[in-house]
């Protein structure tokens, strides 16, 4: 069975960060955030919850890399899924899709694989991203 959340939108509940200017961001910088998701007509579905630490450059594109975790917790207490993946910082500001693996780790999401995809409506804005959340069944 996939579970397929598709057009959902997220919105910024709160959030830190010690990154001042996106212009000379610096490995060590870290924030953490809340954020709610909501279907096109307005109905919540889930919070999420994480952060991130920027830890090293890439050397072959001098691209910033940071690792982020995200828990996904379902209004309906149907369940949550965990994010946690590696971002590229320069995939993440193009204004593109990004893909995070992401895996279910109570309820009915409980051992499914999947990704959640997301998208930022305005580069450099609090106004929300676009999401995408797919979740496979596991094996059995």
């Amino acid at each position: 069975m996939i579970d397929s959340y598709e057009e959902l939108v997220e919105t910024a509940v709160s959030g830190t960060s010690d990154i001042e200017d996106f212009q000379n961001i610096q490995i060590g910088q870290s924030g953490s955030y809340e954020h709610a998701l909501f279907t096109k007509a307005g109905e919540k579905v889930a919070v999420t919850s994480g952060g991130f630490k920027i830890l090293f450059r890439r050397e072959s594109d001098k691209q910033f890399m940071a690792y982020l975790t995200n828990e996904i917790l379902f209004e309906d207490g149907s369940g949550a899924i965990r994010v946690a993946s590696w971002i590229d910082l320069g995939s993440l500001f193009s204004g593109e899709w990004v893909y995070y693996p992401s895996i279910g780790i109570s309820g009915r999401y409980l051992g499914k694989t999947g990704f959640m995809a997301w998208r930022p409506h305005e580069l450099g804005k609090k106004d929300g991203a676009d999401v995408k959340l797919i979740m496979f069944a596991g094996p059995e």
